[in-house]
């Protein structure tokens, strides 16, 4: 039997076409339409091919949840390199339209060990950087004891604007708005306001 050498085709036009046809069906109609079948019709090819491309619907997911995180690291990246970093943090993550597909991550990896421990890791880097850059502003403006430790600021930064983003998606935004401004004043007052604020 000759051996599957289409898991190490890691840059041919088919795999790529199966990795954004998983995408684009997780962002569109969530983690119930990834299926081999439902993937492959969508990228115009055989069912087959998924499993000559990927050992498994495991590896698939966190390869689709890699793509997913790598666009999301550039743009935090880019975020925290601006002069205004927890503003940009901010803004980036309260309109960051990769929060809806992430829920259906969180759905899947219940089913996916592999997936927990990517998101897992990719997680913990990202809340890191963040608590650095906050570290990074405090020290830079002085603060010595702030009012709002970083950890609990990257923490509610993240949960506030996830929470926003996905109440979106239903039509709720009751109290958007004062939370928004509540958070924009804080990182105003603690790394000095944009000129376009």
């Amino acid at each position: 039997m000759v051996a599957n050498r289409g898991y190490q085709s890691t840059g041919t036009k088919t795999r790529f076409r199966l990795i954004d046809a998983a995408a684009e069906l997780l962002a569109e109609e969530g983690y119930p339409a990834i299926t081999a079948r439902r993937i492959a019709s969508r990228a115009g090819l055989k069912p087959q091919l998924v499993h000559y491309y990927f050992r498994s619907m495991e590896e698939l997911v966190v390869t689709v949840f890699n793509r997913s995180s790598a666009i999301y690291f550039r743009l935090h990246d880019d975020a925290l390199s601006s002069p205004y970093p927890l503003r940009a943090l901010w803004e980036l993550n309260s309109n960051m339209p990769e929060t809806s597909r992430m829920m259906e991550f969180v759905a899947l990896a219940k089913q996916y060990p592999l997936l927990r421990a990517e998101m897992r890791k990719s997680g913990e880097s990202f809340r890191a950087l963040q608590i650095e850059a906050i570290k990074g502003v405090y020290a830079r403006r002085g603060v010595t004891r702030p009012q709002v430790s970083a950890e609990a600021l990257a923490m509610m930064m993240s949960a506030i604007a996830r929470s926003m983003v996905l109440e979106r998606q239903v039509g709720l935004d009751a109290a958007h708005d004062e939370a928004n401004a509540t958070i924009v004043s804080y990182l105003a007052a603690i790394e000095g306001a944009p000129p376009d604020a």
